[in-house]
């Protein structure tokens, strides 16, 4: 009993013998071991499975398998789609993927909600005048606002100035404006007969010249007067001032009388023109205010007369 047990204890440690070494190419030998004298080759009817040689002769049929897939190919069968299980790429098919991923970010278009640079400058409403005029700076404009202004914007900073109501007068401050910064660009919508508000665009690519001129045109919308009608001059006015104003001729000198009506300034004109009958006066007649215009010294006396007669009737 004891000689069976041995011979049982002594085929179970064969797999754990140290395999000898090939001397040719220092490979292992894995040819089994020349069967010992006085060792029984067998016992009945017993079943002594070896599972480190199984489990190695799975992996090698595994890896052979794999390889002469890999280098038989079925020449039939195209893949169209990978799976998480697919063998990994090589090393060239990875920088090929990783290009054409580059390629495709690089068609990508900027998302219009790309914010501006932490640098950009604060849009601001630069003033606001009791009769609701108001004065805007627009800095740095951002590039999904740039189509909501008059024209095309070709300056970073753009100037607005609007009004519910039109009057002669913002164009008298307008031609001051546009003489005192020459560099200047606008864009314009005035109505003499004030049927729309009025709209004024500043374009100028130097944002300290434009935020001043701005600054300039507010300080003259907000003076303040206590009479019912202002009066405006200008001596040699240029040319676009009397295209604005509707008077095709060259003249010495133009005046406007605003916030007087129709009718009202008929009866100036007709008081006047009876006391002075040497003047030959030139005007226009609208329907919120006056236009004198010819010699300039003339229109300025005549001008201050008639706004006289008007505080005294009113």
């Amino acid at each position: 009993m004891s000689d069976f047990i041995k011979s049982v204890v002594e085929e179970v440690m064969k797999p754990y013998s140290k395999p000898k070494v090939n001397p040719v190419n220092g490979a292992p030998n894995l040819s089994p071991p020349r069967s010992q004298p006085g060792l029984k080759s067998a016992i009945p009817d017993i079943n002594r499975p070896n599972y480190q040689k199984e489990k190695m002769n799975k992996r090698i049929a595994v890896n052979h398998a794999e390889s002469s897939k890999a280098a038989n190919p079925h020449p039939n069968v195209r893949r169209q789609t990978v799976s998480l299980s697919s063998p990994k790429l090589s090393a060239k098919e990875k920088i090929a993927q990783l290009q054409t991923l580059s390629l495709a970010q690089g068609k990508q278009r900027v998302s219009a909600e790309t914010k501006p640079g932490r640098n950009a400058r604060e849009s601001q409403l630069v003033g606001q005048t009791p009769e609701r005029v108001k004065v805007w700076m627009f800095s740095d404009l951002h590039p999904t606002l740039e189509g909501s202004f008059q024209r095309e914007l070709k300056t970073a900073s753009i100037g607005v100035v609007t009004s519910e109501k039109c009057s002669p007068g913002q164009l008298f401050l307008l031609n001051d404006l546009l003489r005192e910064f020459p560099s200047l660009k606008y864009c314009l919508s005035w109505d003499k007969n004030s049927g729309q508000p009025f709209s004024l665009e500043i374009y100028e690519e130097d944002d300290g010249i434009l935020l001043n001129a701005l600054k300039s045109f507010f300080k003259k919308l907000s003076r303040k007067t206590f009479k019912t009608i202002t009066a405006h001059k200008e001596k040699s006015p240029s040319p676009w001032l009397t295209k604005q104003l509707g008077l095709n001729s060259s003249i010495g000198g133009v005046a406007v009388i605003e916030g007087i009506d129709y009718y009202s300034s008929i009866l100036l004109l007709d008081r006047h023109m009876k006391k002075s009958t040497d003047e030959h006066i030139k005007f226009l007649i609208e329907k919120k205010y006056v236009l004198l215009h010819g010699q300039f010294d003339e229109v300025s006396r005549i001008t201050d007369l008639l706004c006289k007669e008007y505080e005294r009737i009113k």
